[in-house]
């Protein structure tokens, strides 16, 4: 199937077997990072090219398919468009599990990364909305974890849109002033893993209320 962005007109070729019949789902674009939007219930025609709508740059949740694409690599190919993602990093398979069934009651579409490549791999083709790291993480110095430099050095615009929790025996669960330190959005210590929803919940709140009041002010200086 093809598919042209209309904010760059870039076309893209997707896989037919990739799209679910009868939802609508996002990818984005390679081209101008715009996210594009499917409908699959009303956007085929017989000749199967459409064209699709494009949102802003950096909205998506699917980052860059592109002439190299291979569905190996990339553990969300397509989603929903409420579909939310979350990717945890750690290497503590029981602590996983957990983790993993309290996300998915929470209606995440969860991916446990299995090591530091597979994790920033997994980041090249994917805008996740929630990632959980531990700091050790495969091996990992506490302060020189690769994710959390590749999460430090991503533009702002992208970086606002990713929840980060930092898996953590050094800090207190939801210490500010260590989340503030280690550039995350809460620190989360894994005694505290029984209430992971409740962190989690209260923390993604609070970043959503402040994103709205911030977005509200760039709007009325004409910023955005």
């Amino acid at each position: 199937m093809e598919i042209t962005c209309k904010n760059c007109n870039k076309k893209i070729v997707v896989p037919d077997e990739k799209l679910p019949e009868g939802k609508a789902v996002s990818i984005r674009c390679p081209g101008c990072k715009s996210k594009i939007s499917i409908d699959m219930k009303e956007k085929w025609d017989a000749g199967g090219f459409v064209e699709m709508s494009s949102g802003k740059p950096d909205e998506g949740v699917i980052p860059g398919l592109d002439s190299g694409y291979d569905s190996e690599d990339k553990p969300f190919d397509f989603l929903e468009e409420e579909g939310k993602t979350a990717m945890i990093c750690e290497s503590d398979t029981g602590l996983v599990k957990k983790i993993k069934n309290v996300l998915e009651i929470m209606d995440y579409h969860v991916t446990a990364a299995e090591n530091l490549r597979s994790a920033l791999r997994s980041m090249k083709y994917h805008l996740y909305d929630l990632i959980l790291i531990d700091e050790s993480f495969d091996g990992s110095h506490p302060d020189s974890n690769g994710i959390l430099i590749y999460l430090e050095r991503l533009n702002m615009t992208i970086r606002r849109n990713i929840y980060v929790g930092l898996l953590t025996k050094r800090y207190k669960t939801m210490d500010n002033m260590a989340a503030f330190l280690k550039s995350v959005n809460v620190t989360i210590n894994p005694k505290d893993i029984g209430s992971l929803d409740r962190i989690l919940s209260r923390g993604i709140s609070e970043k959503d209320l402040f994103y709205a009041v911030y977005r509200e002010s760039m709007k009325k200086t004409g910023r955005i």
